[in-house]
């Protein structure tokens, strides 16, 4: 089966359509995602030279039509754009990145407070607002603060706000859609039940490639971790212990025959519940960060920061986490995507 693939780089005005870029001939522009900052999404590129840009204000939207189907892959803001001249052509080198750069640029101005009993998805619903997010994909929480807050100094990010926040309830860290809207969302447990995609050379919609490399690196991982929250707002410490008793995990205290222990300070925590949610994530992560899989597909829209992936090649079959994915937007372009594979599941002889 043929696939008609076609890719465009709106200009945004306002929210709408104003102009179009166009890559500079042999090029093609890149899309990448990687989960290790703070900014996850960004998109870069050579482009003819469009006057009618304006660089400080318009935003960018990349489109991939398949099959004549669009699908639009995010908004990004101009953060670097310089020009480039050969013996031939002028051109502009442009990166971008995705609204998370408007959030981290908004720092506090004096010192921001956060009475006790706010509930967390609020106040962070409420941070975005004043860094001019209006669009907004939230998951309620019941979530609220222990304590008052004073704890950002003046001049901090308000990105970096939001995320402490949204990690003392084990959300996400912040991440805007294929729409340019914020995403406020649980960390998705990497089980069969939370699967957003399966990548599997025999289904024809995957168009699974067959480049594959992993490595591992898994034998100092803990079994068992105690989680304490103390701070002087506190009457009495809580404390949160989780272990690895899974009989089909090579990390397990029965299949390593010892317990390998670490203690995790945690400065503010919703609540015990939250806390103890937050041993099960490491406990989860120390699962995922022993194998790298790299892959290569044809480009697939859709996939988003940290998102449960299925991979099905040949005879292995794991449950991973997107870590990271780059796509070349041009037809016939690839997309290649860093998996980080779930060990707990493997069994070892």
């Amino acid at each position: 089966m043929i696939r008609t693939v076609d890719v465009r780089i709106r200009v945004l005005r306002g929210g709408a359509q104003y102009s179009e870029l166009y890559p500079i001939e042999g090029s093609a522009p890149q899309l990448r995602m990687d989960d290790s900052g703070g900014i996850p999404t960004a998109l870069s590129g050579d482009f003819v030279i469009n006057p009618a840009v304006d660089w400080l204000a318009d935003e960018l939207q990349p489109v991939l039509e398949i099959d004549g189907a669009e699908t639009e892959l995010g908004i990004y803001l101009p953060a670097t754009v310089t020009e480039t001249e050969d013996s031939t052509t002028k051109s502009l080198h442009v990166e971008a990145y995705d609204r998370c750069w408007l959030v981290r640029d908004n720092r506090t101005e004096t010192l921001l407070y956060l009475a006790a009993g706010t509930n967390y998805v609020e106040a962070v619903r409420g941070l975005l607002v004043d860094c001019g997010i209006p669009l907004i994909l939230s998951t309620p929480t019941t979530e609220t603060l222990l304590t008052a807050r004073q704890d950002w100094p003046v001049g901090t990010s308000y990105l970096d706000i939001v995320n402490q926040l949204l990690a003392e309830i084990n959300y996400k860290a912040l991440w805007f859609n294929n729409q340019g809207v914020a995403m406020v969302e649980p960390m998705a447990t990497p089980t069969a039940a939370q699967i957003s995609h399966t990548l599997d050379k025999d289904q024809i919609t995957s168009l699974l490639l067959p480049q594959i490399q992993s490595e591992s690196d898994i034998y100092s991982a803990p079994n068992v971790f105690i989680c304490i929250c103390s701070n002087a707002d506190l009457s009495t410490p809580l404390v949160a212990t989780v272990e690895n008793n899974n009989p089909q995990s090579p990390l397990s205290i029965m299949r390593r025959g010892r317990r390998i222990v670490t203690v995790v300070n945690v400065d503010n925590i919703a609540s015990q519940t939250a806390l103890q949610a937050y041993a099960t994530r490491l406990l989860f992560d120390s699962m995922t960060t022993g194998e790298v899989i790299n892959v290569s597909t044809a480009l697939l829209p859709g996939f988003g920061v940290d998102d449960v992936t299925a991979l099905h090649y040949g005879d292995l079959a794991a449950i991973c986490i997107e870590r990271g994915w780059t796509m070349e937007l041009k037809p016939g372009g690839t997309m290649t995507h860093k998996l980080e594979r779930v060990v707990y599941n493997i069994e070892t002889g």
